[in-house]
């Protein structure tokens, strides 16, 4: 009775993830809570139901959300970061001095904006969440737009990784988060040609190789099978 008694107060005091398999935002805040070493519990949350229940928590009705132990809300992972690393939880992630921060969300800003933009909404989305819903097969232009701007975007990133240790400089941040969790997306679906950017392939199998990114490769989605190296440490 007592066991059951602190497992019911265990589950109480954890930290609620409001997620959907695949979303690189919601990888990205998974991953902050597992760098913090925070207990959490995922729901999953397709967002296209407009569930009036989530919708309480975030009318906007965009994913993740968090809710942390004393039932604060938290929106969107890069408030996430900002907020446990301004309550003292874990490891800094935005960076400690002020050109440290800017670096890391002028990165953050570029992934959430214009990789999401130019590639995410075309490729994850159009092969992904189209099969989830129902809707239909992926728009070939789409897809086509999506593959040359990444293209594009990943010579960016490669050309900072020739120059630095991590994505914002010589510590591991949020922005290693961020482009970690888009690409761990893309590979689910063998969109990147790691051969093209070998500088990311090394940063990447480093990132992949910690322990708080286990989840994300665990991660299966029906009726779309992970590619070949998705799992593999050593690729």
């Amino acid at each position: 009775m007592l066991l059951k008694y602190f497992f019911l107060l265990s589950l109480f005091n954890m930290y609620t993830l409001y997620y959907m398999p695949i979303s690189c935002d919601c990888r990205a805040a998974k991953l902050i809570l597992n760098e913090k070493k925070i207990k959490f519990k995922s729901v999953n949350e397709p967002i296209w139901k407009r569930r009036l229940e989530f919708l309480k928590f975030n009318p906007e009705g965009e994913l993740p959300v968090i809710i942390d132990d004393k039932k604060n809300i938290i929106v969107g992972y890069e408030l996430l970061a900002e907020y446990l690393d301004e309550i003292g939880i874990g490891d800094i992630l935005v960076g400690f001095t002020t050109l440290q921060k800017l670096e890391v969300r002028r990165l953050c800003k570029w992934i959430a904006r214009k990789l999401k933009r130019e590639v995410i909404e075309n490729i994850v989305d159009e092969r992904v969440y189209n099969h989830l819903r129902g809707s239909g097969n992926p728009s070939s232009e789409k897809l086509k737009a999506g593959r040359i701007n990444l293209k594009n975007n990943t010579e960016y990133f490669e050309w900072l990784l020739n120059r630095r240790s991590f994505l914002a400089g010589e510590i591991f941040s949020l922005a290693d988060i961020a482009y970690s969790s888009t690409l761990s997306s893309l590979d689910y679906l063998g969109e990147v040609e790691w051969k093209k950017i070998p500088y990311t392939k090394k940063w990447y199998a480093l990132i992949k190789s910690r322990p708080t990114f286990r989840d994300i490769l665990d991660e299966k989605i029906f009726g779309i099978p992970p590619s070949s190296n998705y799992t593999n440490l050593d690729f």
